[in-house]
This record gives structure tokens, sequence and C-alpha cells, in this order.
């Protein structure tokens, strides 16, 4: 049996952790990370766990994102599954 990298290891801890948030604590958690311009690997790992959560839970996130890709330019607030970028913030 192959030892897990650390790395997967850290995506499980955020995926435990991202599964026992509601909904908006979720999109907070999303939040957050806009206009953050600091990378590590470790965030990379939280925002590939949080990408994953979002589509796990049925979101639509047609306007920050797709199947591969979020984008961390705008907040989000979230209306029936929709994730939305406001017109005013």
């Amino acid at each position: 049996m192959q030892k897990k990298s650390y790395y997967e290891n850290l995506f499980e801890e955020f995926s435990e952790r991202f599964k026992e948030m509601g909904d908006c604590e979720l999109v907070e958690a999303f939040n957050r990370e806009v206009g953050n311009p600091g990378w590590t690997g470790a965030r990379g790992t939280y925002l590939a766990s949080l990408h994953r959560e979002f589509l796990r839970r049925g979101f639509d996130i047609s306007n920050i994102g797709n199947e591969t890709c979020l984008s961390l330019k705008r907040k989000v607030k979230l209306e029936v599954k929709k994730v939305l970028i406001p017109l005013k913030e």
C-alpha cells in the first residue's frame, strides 16, 4: 500500500471540513479567497477541495468556473444552488 502524500492528506482534511459546512459557509470560504494574491501548494489544495465540494453539491458554478477551474476575481452569493456575481458588492 502506497503512503499518501502530504497534499493528498491535506485534500482529504479540507474535503471533510467542507462537507461539514452549510452552503452559505462554503460560499463564505470561497469569498475569503477572492483578492488574495498569495499562492502556495496548500492554498491550491484548499481551492481544489472547495471546487470539488461545489460540484459535489450540484452548485451551478458557470459564472465563476467549470468542471476544471474556478475564477477568484469576484465575490459571489448563492441563490438556489447557483453561484452568482452580484451587481453591487
